[in-house]
């Protein structure tokens, strides 16, 4: 028998779809938006606690999977115009997400290409600026563009393979949070 891992263990596998569900009870439809935004439902904000409990669920789910969000509410609320709100509302915080996501990657790389140039500067005028000339203002001097290279150098490394795997990471998760299937199920409180 196989071992099941933990994400398995805690959501359902819906074979059809072949996704896997992230669940959510709710007493009314207002449950989604954030109460303190004036906006119209379909242009209100998401509720952060809704968003928290949708983003970290989906953070359990290996990125190779693809997601339903089920929606449970009572039987008695059911109106589709307001079932169209929530997806636009959701639709639209996920589509905003990913913009700002994306705006920050094109920064990030800007960053990338700026540490680089400034270090191979200043590692390069450290190394051939001075070196016959004698003093103690210019050996401090020369040590700290040296040491000013080394850390643009630093950042450059920093930024590409830990903050850029970072950024890709949260723009997958976000990415399939804004393709997952949101889906409304009605039942009886007693269920």
């Amino acid at each position: 028998m196989k071992k099941r891992k933990y994400f398995q263990k805690l959501y359902k596998y819906e074979k059809e779809t072949e996704h896997y569900l992230i669940e959510v009870s709710l007493d009314d439809y207002g449950d989604v938006y954030d109460n303190w935004d004036p906006s119209p439902f379909k242009q209100r904000d998401i509720e952060d606690e809704f968003h928290d409990f949708i983003f970290n669920s989906s953070e359990d789910i290996p990125l190779s999977y693809q997601l339903s969000i089920v929606l449970y509410l009572p039987l008695g609320k059911k109106d589709i115009k307001k079932e169209q709100a929530v997806i636009s509302a959701y639709r639209n915080y996920y589509a905003y997400a990913l913009a700002r996501l994306e705006k920050n990657m094109s920064k990030l790389n800007r960053k990338i290409v700026v540490s680089l140039l400034l270090a191979v500067l200043f590692l390069t005028v450290g190394y051939f600026w001075g070196s016959k000339v004698k003093g103690i203002l210019f050996n401090v001097l020369r040590e700290g563009i040296f040491i000013g290279g080394w850390v643009f150098l630093w950042n450059f490394f920093t930024d590409i393979f830990i903050t850029k795997r970072e950024q890709q990471e949260g723009f997958k998760l976000y990415h399939r949070l804004y393709q997952a299937e949101l889906r409304f199920v009605y039942q009886s409180p007693t269920q």
